[in-house]
């Protein structure tokens, strides 16, 4: 296909779309069948992040609070298909755009939520599974490319046991540097796993992960953070304290003690 049909391909919508998209109303995302083929219709929705998130990562610098660059809902739909086209022709396990409009874009549908296949697998197939998606960040990060939201809910798989890599919708300023939103993407996708309480060896799952994107010294800042806020580990290590604080405080501290051993 040449550059004037891949053009064409981009404005002209599918026959069906009118009629899919009268039928969620509303949804900013949504599965949609067609012709034989499974397509994700996703609309744009803004980005950002608040004062208090800015400050609280100029005051902690947790790598999680990492400020987001605002855009606004056309200028998230421009980036995200744009950014995904530009992985895919790389040969990165993401999924491919089929159609782009201003408010929307419709890209192919790449298979299951493997946050939900995690919750129900066995062992065996739950570190084949970890270590496909791990993979998957590690070819991302060794392209020179960052996701900006690695939670195990944007990874999906297709029936062949193959991962890819959803939502790449949220941008940084120029200022952040490659290193620190690979090692954002990092602590973020063991944040979610400790969230949703996957089981494996951590300390494992990150060596395979330097392995795998050439960043061989991010178990060492993993430590180094965990050395930073110790006293923040050592408080949420208080039964009391941490049930008090909720949710994310214990999710705090099952990952520092997994980067701690």
């Amino acid at each position: 296909m040449n550059r004037q049909d891949k053009k064409r391909k981009k404005v002209q919508a599918p026959s069906w779309i009118d009629e899919a998209i009268a039928q969620n109303a509303g949804r900013e995302i949504f599965r949609w069948e067609a012709d034989g083929k499974r397509y994700w219709i996703k609309h744009g929705r803004p980005t950002g992040s608040t004062k208090i998130h800015a400050l609280g990562y100029r005051v902690s610098g947790l790598p999680f609070l990492h400020p987001v660059e605002a855009k606004d809902p056309r200028q998230s739909v421009r980036f995200e298909a744009q950014k995904l086209q530009r992985l895919h022709e790389a040969g990165l396990p993401v999924p491919s755009v089929c159609w782009t409009f201003p408010d929307f874009f419709i890209m192919e549908d790449r298979g299951e939520s493997l946050a939900d296949r995690l919750k129900t697998a066995l062992s065996d197939e739950r570190e084949i599974l970890l270590g496909e998606c791990i993979d998957a960040l590690g070819a991302l990060h060794r392209a020179g490319e960052y996701h900006g939201a690695s939670q195990v809910r944007n990874f999906v798989l297709d029936k062949s046991g193959n991962v890819s890599i959803i939502d790449f919708e949220e941008s940084f300023p120029s200022t952040a540097s490659l290193r620190s939103l690979q090692f954002r993407d990092l602590f973020l996708l063991l944040y979610s796993l400790h969230r949703q309480r996957t089981e494996t060896d951590y300390p494992r799952l990150i060596e395979r992960y330097m392995r795998s994107s050439g960043n061989d010294d991010f178990a060492l800042e993993l430590h180094r953070l965990y050395r930073r806020f110790s006293w923040i580990a050592r408080l949420i290590a208080v039964d009391g304290i941490r049930h008090r604080l909720g949710s994310d405080a214990e999710i705090l501290h099952r990952l520092f003690e997994s980067i701690r051993r």
